[in-house]
């Protein structure tokens, strides 16, 4: 960079701090950024601290720390402590200001001290305070030096360097040596602190405050600041000081060794708090609404709480204690509205809980809970502040004073109960639209903070606090009811929005308590869910209380369910809310709760139940009458098939016409052979895509049909069965389908119209995804079943579905209903497992042609394979007999699979196609890895070269970038690797393929090992060669000597060396850790990262 001239950089620097051209600014700022690293960055810093403008001054000092910061060795020898005295020089000038400047400069100076002790400057604190002491009422270049401008410019050197030693990055030897230094020099600066805080104006005490502050921060021992500490407790008592003061002992209390002084702190404190200065303090900011003035104050003493409140607990009933919790408990209802009027009131809200924690943990003398060892005793030292007498330790209670303080405890919380009940009120409507949405925000954050104090409350109050709420419920429900002779509306009748308001907090109070209010209370909620009171709450209007009764009532779930007298009252608040957008999420929410919770309370009433749905029903929102239908279905899927059929059609009835008028509209435009008419999409004025009404339609009404499915599960999570238990409970599933189609009526009704609603959306919408998603998620919601009802669609029709679906569009959906399919009906359709269908290897075999072939109904089916899940299968099992039935569900099997596989192999015939469609890749994998694991006759029973393209496509698959479809592929290699057959076909077919495909598949992970796929899939990778070598150890030795034979391969930077004790390291390997961390090495030899931090992470 070409040197500049001072006032080139001068003219940049102000044209920078003028310019709004935000390029410009970040173009400037390089440039000067950039500037500071040149050499002769050193002589431009004089020369801009001696300029008029404060903006080059400032930048001329923040050239001197950068310079020092990241240059330090650049500066000679000799010139070292020529720096320093240079740097003191320029702080002395600037001693009476800007501020800014010197504290710059003085930050500079710190890095200066942090690089340059001891070698360069010994007793440095000492040093620079003698320094400074001596130039006080002197000129220096011009510029007279008072005591005060000394003052400030020392202090903001001991605030700095406590700041900067605490952050920054040192070599332990060198932080060794500076803290050698600082506690040598540690009087000296509690010295200089003393001296202003006793003596000195009025402008310097907050800043030695601030300075003593730091020097907490740091961590000095609170015994080295005794000195000074009652000074800063009397400067508690100053307007002028208090702030500053505040913070140093928030800082105190807050430290870790507090507690070792615990006494001492707050005897000394507690006085201050209940003095008449603080009382008046605390009295003038509630009074006049100051936010700022009581914000300090508040602070103060919310920390002192936090810290010591098994102080305050132990001292309750202290009369200095009273005084303290009166003022805590008015800035907890401190007026105006949190977030818009003021910031105090959610500074105490951790205080309360800390206490009442510690109210609870009281303990008797003599009690067994309260003998303690002593290891854990305070360690007071006799330290005393100024204002301070004695320094008296906690002692254990008696009986009658423990008794005595719980009394007061609950007398406290009843009045704080009532005081945060206050301030959970919302403002009048009008009121709350003006206020932003970041105020709203706090406001409601600080309502859930209320809300989780008022849970700790209840420990304390218990049965006294629900009944301080329901009176106080009663009462607000009168002047409801007087004001609403004056009209209900609220926006027009103000005394009756007010007395909503009101009675909206004490709803969220008992809301709130939900979480804690024992489910078997008899006494109170029996009073409040009563037609006296929750009868006469609001239905005629929409407002918030409503709202948050409704939020109250799913709340109140757990305890309807041992109450469940009390339900009807309470769905009869619910459901007809659900036709009010306002209250509509609400009340969603609390039917769901309540369905999802007493849905065997349900059962008894479901037919009023139904009664009162069937009236709101085509009001319901769309967005919500899903989460409704859900709730529904999951209350009828406890009862039994035949009772369900009526609430079903009840519930589904005008679902199945829309779905069905949708059906009918679709078919005639694509009969009208009007391709704009039969679109699925068209163009909104924004120029955006979207759904066309029918088909954006249909998509709604399978939305709910999905929920009715989704709810009609069990919400007990079945059982693990063995292959006999899951045939049997199929049979169960088969006949009882049976039995309601024979009984004909409306069960007949409803399975005709599921399977007419799933076959004509996957005819009328073959290629519209949000389509057939929903109708793929349907299909896959029926197979998870474990008891069977009339909407489920039989195991011939769904696989037909499925395999029809994909033939027409290959949609992953589709796909992934295949991979479900297999592991929910294999087994139960086929026979069984593969031991009841093939016997045992010592059954005898035939050719390895009848493996490939695909059975029909009457062919032979004698296969004798070992069970897959098996080692070792038993010996001379004879093969079951199966029915014609079980053989065309085999064959339906093979067929899908050959389906699937065809189709894919369509659409996917290159690596280009595979990173196009990573979804499909997964899906498709997916499917396979089921087939081997749970179907292998099927799997072997699809054409040759239909397996064959599969295989060559999965090792394709193994160079994927793609994470999730490259861990799909892995997940089918492994699979199939881990087959395991002892009869002699079947193990040469399984042999042959391995042996063909083997030495690619091999070059495939050695390939992605070495670096071609991300690291992260290097695990599975692992994981996919282990099994591969634990069964042909020798044929994937030689393969693998082969291959890395090659140069660069797997990659350039893996040697011959590091080849051969790859494959010595991973062939000898005994167990899958071992074999892990090889494979693991070798890769980081590949991709550079052996002996790297980064590449040891595995």
């Amino acid at each position: 960079m070409e040197v500049p001239t001072v006032s080139q950089v001068e003219e940049v620097i102000q044209q920078f701090y003028a310019s709004q051209d935000q390029a410009f600014q970040k173009s400037a700022q390089e440039y000067l950024h950039n500037l500071q690293k040149e050499p002769f960055a050193w002589d431009l810093a004089p020369h801009l601290l001696s300029s008029q403008s404060e903006n080059s001054q400032f930048f001329g000092a923040h050239t001197y720390q950068v310079k020092i910061s990241r240059d330090w060795n650049t500066i000679p020898e000799d010139r070292i402590e020529w720096m320093r005295g240079e740097l003191i020089r320029w702080i002395v000038r600037y001693a009476n200001g800007p501020g800014f400047i010197r504290t710059k400069l003085c930050l500079a100076l710190s890095a200066y001290a942090i690089r340059a002790v001891p070698s360069h400057w010994k007793d440095f604190i000492p040093s620079f305070c003698q320094d400074l002491r001596s130039r006080v009422n002197q000129t220096v270049d011009g510029v007279f030096i008072s005591q005060q401008a000394m003052e400030l410019a020392l202090l903001d050197f001991l605030t700095i360097i406590a700041e900067e030693l605490g952050r920054a990055e040192i070599e332990p030897g060198k932080r060794l040596q500076l803290s050698g230094e600082i506690s040598n020099s540690m009087p000296l600066i509690t010295s200089v602190i003393q001296e202003v805080l006793v003596g000195s104006t009025v402008a310097s005490k907050p800043k030695a405050l601030v300075c003593l502050k730091s020097w907490v921060q740091y961590g000095v021992a609170f015994d080295v600041i005794q000195p000074v500490l009652g000074l800063a407790l009397n400067s508690l008592l100053d307007d002028d000081t208090f702030d500053a003061a505040a913070e140093v002992w928030s800082e105190i209390m807050s430290s870790s060794s507090a507690s070792k002084y615990k006494n001492t702190i707050c005897e000394g404190l507690m006085p201050c708090f209940a003095s008449e200065w603080a009382r008046a303090k605390h009295l003038e900011s509630v009074r006049t609404e100051n936010d700022d003035v009581g914000k300090s104050l508040c602070q103060l003493l919310s920390t002192f709480g936090d810290n010591f409140s098994d102080w305050i607990a132990a001292k309750f009933l202290r009369p200095d204690i009273v005084v303290y919790l009166e003022m805590m408990m008015g800035f907890a209802g401190f007026p105006g509205y949190y977030a818009e009027d003021e910031s105090v009131s959610d500074l105490t809200l951790n205080f309360w809980y800390m206490l009442q924690e510690s109210l609870g943990d009281l303990q008797a003398e003599g009690s067994d809970d309260n003998l303690e060892h002593n290891d854990g005793q305070e360690e007071d030292r006799p330290i005393i502040l100024s204002t301070i007498s004695t320094a008296s330790s906690i002692t254990g209670l008696d009986q009658q004073s423990l008794q005595a303080i719980k009394e007061a405890s609950t007398h406290v919380y009843i009045r704080l109960t009532e005081v945060l009940r206050k301030k959970l009120e919302y403002p009048p409507h009008n009121e709350w639209l003006t206020w932003t949405r970041d105020i709203r925000h706090e406001f409601t954050t600080h309502r859930q903070g209320i809300a989780d104090t008022l849970i700790n409350s209840y420990h304390i109050l218990h049965d006294r606090m629900l009944s301080l709420l329901i009176d106080t419920c009663v009462m607000q429900l009168d002047e409801i009811q007087k004001a609403s002779l004056s009209g209900m509306n609220p926006t027009e009748n103000q005394q009756l929005e007010t007395h909503l308001i009101h009675i909206e907090a004490t709803l969220f109070c008992l809301k709130a308590l939900s979480e804690v209010v024992p489910h078997t209370e008899d006494v109170q909620l029996r009073r409040f869910f009563s037609d006296q009171i929750f009868g006469r709450l609001p239905t005629a209007i929409v407002c918030r209380a409503r709202e948050t009764t409704l939020s109250l009532v799913g709340c109140y779930a757990e305890w309807f369910k041992a109450h469940p007298q009390f339900l009807l009252p309470a769905l009869n608040f619910v459901i007809p809310a659900l036709e009010i957008p306002q209250l509509a999420p609400y009340a969603s929410k609390a039917f769901k709760d309540i369905c999802d919770t007493c849905r065997e309370s349900l059962v008894e009433a479901i037919d009023a139940f139904m009664t009162v749905f069937a009236n709101v029903e085509r009001s319901i929102d769309p967005a919500i009458k899903g989460s409704v239908v859900y709730s529904i279905a999951s209350v009828v899927q406890t009862l039994p098939t035949e009772r369900s059929i009526g609430p079903l059609v009840g519930l589904l009835g005008d679902i199945f016409t829309r779905l069905n008028e949708c059906l009918e509209t679709r078919k005639q435009r694509l009969a009208s052979g009007n391709t704009e008419m039969s679109a699925t999409h068209r163009q909104t004025s924004s120029g955006e895509t979207e759904l066309e009404p029918v088909s954006a339609m249909m998509v709604q009404q399978l939305n709910f049909l999905l929920s009715c499915c989704k709810g009609l599960q069990s919400p007990v999570e079945e059982e693990f069965r063995t292959v006999d238990g899951k045939i049997l409970q199929y049979q169960k599933i088969v006949e009882s389908r049976a039995r309601v189609l024979a009984s004909g009526g409306m069960g007949v009704e409803l399975a005709r119209s599921m399977e007419q609603v799933i076959q004509g959306a996957v005819m009328m919408w073959p290629h519209e995804p949000e389509i057939i998603e929903k109708v793929s998620q349907i299909v896959c919601t029926m197979m998870t079943a474990s008891q069977f009802s009339p909407m489920y669609l039989p195991f011939p029709t769904l696989i037909s579905i499925i395999g029809t679906g994909f033939q027409q569009h290959a949609f992953p959906y589709w796909l992934d209903a295949a991979a479900m399919i297999v592991p929910a009906y294999y087994l139960e359709t086929t026979g069984g497992s593969l031991i009841s269908k093939l016997g045992s290897a010592t059954i005898p075999t035939f050719t390895d042609d009848a493996i490939g072939s695909t059975p029909h109904p009457g062919a032979s089916s004698t296969v004798h394979v070992v069970d897959l899940e098996s080692q070792t299968a038993p010996a001379s099992v004879a093969p079951k007999e199966r029915s014609s039935s079980e053989l065309e569900n085999e064959a339906a099997f093979t067929r899908l699979l050959s389906t699937l596989v065809a189709r894919t192999m369509d659409g996917i015939q290159s690596m280009i196609n595979m990173e196009e469609h990573p979804d499909v890749v997964h899906s498709f994998f997916a499917v396979l890895s089921q087939f081997v694991r749970h179907a292998p006759l099927a799997f072997y029973s699809i054409p040759h070269e239909q397996t064959e393209g599969l295989m060559n496509l999965a090792i394709a698959g193994l160079a994927l970038q793609e994470r999730l479809a490259l861990k799909a592929t892995l997940h089918f290699l492994i699979e199939f690797v881990n087959q395991n057959y002892e009869h002699p076909a079947l193990k040469q077919r399984v042999d042959d393929l391995l042996a063909r495909i083997g030495p690619q598949m091999v070059r495939g992970i050695l390939l992605g090992i070495g670096g071609h796929v991300p690291r992260s899939m290097v695990p599975q990778l692992s994981e996919t060669l282990y099994p591969l070598i634990g069964k042909y150890p020798l044929e994937c030795r030689r393969w693998m000597q082969t291959l890395l034979i090659e140069p660069s391969f797997p990659s350039k930077h893996a040697d011959q060396a590091s080849k051969e004790k790859f494959i010595k390291g991973i062939t000898q390997a005994r167990n899958p850790k071992r074999f892990k961390e090889e494979v693991h090495q070798f890769s980081n030899k590949c991709r550079q990262l052996d002996g790297s931090v980064f590449g040891s992470a595995i």
